[in-house]
């Protein structure tokens, strides 16, 4: 009678089978509706399209380059030329002086403003020193004038030897207050060929908000001195290369006899020559003509 009795165990199996067998089922539907559904489902709306957000790109570029420590070293040898006894040079008009700058250690400064030989003069430099002036000379052609005063300690400013500044050529202009100096930025637009003027060589430069001083120093990047602006016409600057030997003879107190007749000459270069188109590249021009002399009128 006992072998004729089921083993308990077997309904307990049973149980779990079935179990087992109806969870695979139902994950089975499942997974089946799932896919019944998504097929009978409507398409999505369509949103507008929304551009894709540009990939932005950061390129590091080298900074312009500063000329900041030119000016604080150029700055001490700047000055502006004032009646002596005047309190200050704040303002940069006419009447607060005229500029100028060192052109040698032993105290000689050039400008080409006019300046009155009799008068009671003082320098004042972009450092705030104060010095006398006890000599002048000029040169009637260029009207540059030198102007000699009692201070020790003086960096002169280095002219262009030879290369005249071309047309494209930046530089900027340095004036003072005697409390540091203001600077101007300006570019060579045009020289004495552009303008088809043969009675001088000259670099004028770009149209400006104001027109640079008579005196003024046109300065290159490097500091050395491109030019002196002439006060004569706007924008009009007196090459480095003709400045700095005309002041050479002022300084020697020595001026070329030709100076007599009413004009300058210069030693003819291979980079004048190529700039007016003469196959010469030796000898001497003329350079600068004074106004109303003999030699312009001829």
């Amino acid at each position: 009678m006992n072998d004729l009795e089921p083993s308990p165990a077997k309904p307990a199996q049973h149980r779990r089978s079935r179990s087992l067998i109806l969870l695979l089922g139902l994950a089975a539907a499942a997974i089946a509706g799932g896919f019944i559904a998504r097929g009978f489902a409507p398409p999505p709306s369509q949103s507008p399209s929304v551009p894709a957000r540009p990939i932005v790109q950061i390129v590091r570029q080298s900074s312009l380059p500063s000329i900041a420590p030119t000016i604080d070293r150029l700055c001490p040898s700047i000055a502006r030329i004032v009646m002596a006894g005047q309190p200050t040079a704040s303002s940069t008009s006419n009447a607060a002086g005229k500029v100028g700058f060192v052109v040698s250690a032993d105290g000689w400064l050039v400008t080409s403003a006019p300046v009155p030989s009799n008068s009671n003069l003082q320098a004042i430099f972009g450092d705030g020193r104060k010095a006398p002036v006890d000599d002048i000379r000029s040169d009637p052609v260029s009207g540059l004038v030198i102007l000699h005063v009692d201070a020790q300690g003086l960096s002169p400013l280095t002219f262009a030897d030879q290369n005249f500044a071309r047309v494209g050529d930046f530089g900027f202009s340095l004036q003072t207050s005697g409390t540091g100096c203001a600077a101007s930025e300006s570019m060579v637009g045009s020289d004495f060929l552009v303008d088809a003027l043969a009675q001088g060589v000259y670099v004028r430069l770009q149209p400006s908000v104001s027109t640079p001083p008579p005196g003024v120093p046109f300065l290159g990047g490097d500091g050395i001195v491109l030019g002196v602006a002439s006060g004569a016409i706007d924008n009009v600057v007196l090459p480095g290369p003709i400045a700095a030997v005309i002041v050479e003879e002022l300084i020697r107190n020595d001026l070329s006899p030709i100076a007599n007749f009413g004009f300058r000459a210069i030693d003819f270069t291979p980079e004048l020559a190529n700039r007016i188109g003469e196959q010469r590249s030796r000898g001497a021009g003329v350079a600068l003509v004074e106004r109303n002399s003999a030699a312009e009128k001829s």
